[in-house]
């Protein structure tokens, strides 16, 4: 499936969409947000944010936050649920291509959730690339996917916790992308949730 087609299914699903649809997606959030240890001075990027409940969750926490998701309906949705976070800012984009006042804000740490496994992988080390390049020093990239630490074939049974579907997904096999984080210049530590789907955390040297 083409990134177009992915975009305009999440425009279609935008007015139903929940981000805790699938447990396993939530446990994976839990973590993501644990491993990303939010700070008051943190400005914080949130990559396929959706219709922004995690940067809503974080608002009080950060000085402030931004969201980036591909999907236009998406973004409409997150700027009229956060109308009382004054630090929350949203754009219509992707990791591939990142909009200029996103790159020049400071952004110290970035997080995404259950979103790179929706491009090829060619396309997934741009992102992971192009992330890295805005973070400063000791900055981190907080990775929670879909990531394959053996054959999905074997494990059937976890699709729907996790939410995979062979017929429009994409996602690559943890080495993939603990290489693709190495050649970001970015240290990592790897956290197995299941078979199917993992945490990477990255942070620059």
């Amino acid at each position: 499936m083409v990134m177009n087609e992915h975009i305009a299914r999440f425009n279609t699903a935008a007015g139903q969409y929940a981000t805790d649809r699938y447990p396993g997606r939530a446990r994976c959030m839990e973590k993501v947000i644990e491993l990303l240890e939010p700070q008051v001075g943190d400005t914080v990027l949130d990559i396929g944010c959706g219709p922004g409940a995690q940067l809503i969750r974080l608002s009080p926490l950060i000085k402030s936050g931004i969201g980036l998701d591909p999907a236009e309906r998406m973004i409409a949705q997150a700027v009229q649920a956060t109308t009382g976070c004054p630090n929350l800012r949203f754009y219509v984009g992707a990791a591939e291509a990142l909009p200029q006042e996103i790159a020049h804000d400071g952004v110290n740490k970035i997080f995404s959730n259950y979103a790179l496994h929706h491009l090829p992988g060619e396309a997934k080390r741009r992102c992971i690339g192009n992330l890295a390049s805005i973070l400063p020093a000791g900055g981190i990239f907080v990775l929670g996917d879909l990531m394959f630490s053996d054959d999905p074939d074997n494990h059937k049974a976890l699709f729907d916790i996790v939410g995979y579907g062979p017929g429009c997904d994409t996602p690559s096999r943890l080495p993939e992308i603990e290489a693709m984080f190495a050649g970001a210049g970015l240290s990592f530590r790897t956290y197995v949730l299941n078979p199917l789907a993992a945490v990477v955390v990255g942070r620059k040297a």
